[in-house]
């Protein structure tokens, strides 16, 4: 990579950190392209050289760190662990990411409505199917997890929603109430509440 590459490759991640930052604290409407400009410290022209349009750069950093955590859970999965362990380890690296990325939660909970039917309309795809992927892998370890009798012999791609909403649940409550623990630290619960109820009783 050239220097003139990296120059690109780091106004990109200044740009796009900075619409984080203003998305989640402002939501999506009040955010002009001038306070994402005035946070990055770079001209307003120099994000139209990256971006199209503000939608671009809101679904940009939700792409992002959408990414950024699937390449964690990829890693995850390659342990050599049980089904079931690799299944807890997702859930304590879910829980993980998404506390040090909290304006990139709060930003997907503030999704505006317009902004989801324009999703599904014209940008389907960038958002949603890395969102399916996710559970994709989750959907395969369940599936692993069946065939060693670790797990009951359920829907596995339900469980894996059903897995994804108990970590999102505990999420939404630590963003809302403004928990001063950790978010990582509830990994125990979460497990014990889908373990509980997915694994083969003995």
């Amino acid at each position: 990579m050239n220097k003139r590459q990296i120059k690109q490759r780091d106004h990109a991640i200044q740009i796009r950190e900075a619409a984080e930052k203003l998305f989640a604290k402002r939501g999506f409407y009040p955010t002009t392209m001038d306070d994402i400009a005035r946070e990055a410290k770079l001209a307003k022209g120099t994000i139209y050289l990256y971006f199209d349009n503000k939608e671009d750069l809101f679904f940009s950093a939700i792409e992002n760190k959408l990414d950024a955590l699937l390449a964690r859970i990829r890693e995850a999965v390659k342990e050599p662990l049980s089904p079931a362990q690799r299944i807890k380890l997702t859930i304590g690296i879910h829980l993980k990411f998404l506390e040090e990325n909290r304006d990139c939660f709060k930003i997907m909970q503030s999704f505006p409505e317009q902004l989801k039917e324009k999703l599904e309309r014209k940008l389907k795809g960038r958002v949603i199917e890395r969102q399916s992927q996710y559970i994709k892998i989750i959907d395969r370890l369940i599936q692993e997890a069946i065939r060693k009798g670790e797990v009951r012999p359920l829907d596995s791609r339900k469980l894996a929603v059903v897995l994804m909403g108990i970590a999102h649940s505990l999420t939404v409550y630590w963003i809302s109430k403004k928990e001063k623990g950790s978010l990582s630290e509830d990994e125990s619960l979460a497990w014990e509440i889908f373990w509980e109820g997915a694994r083969r009783k003995v």
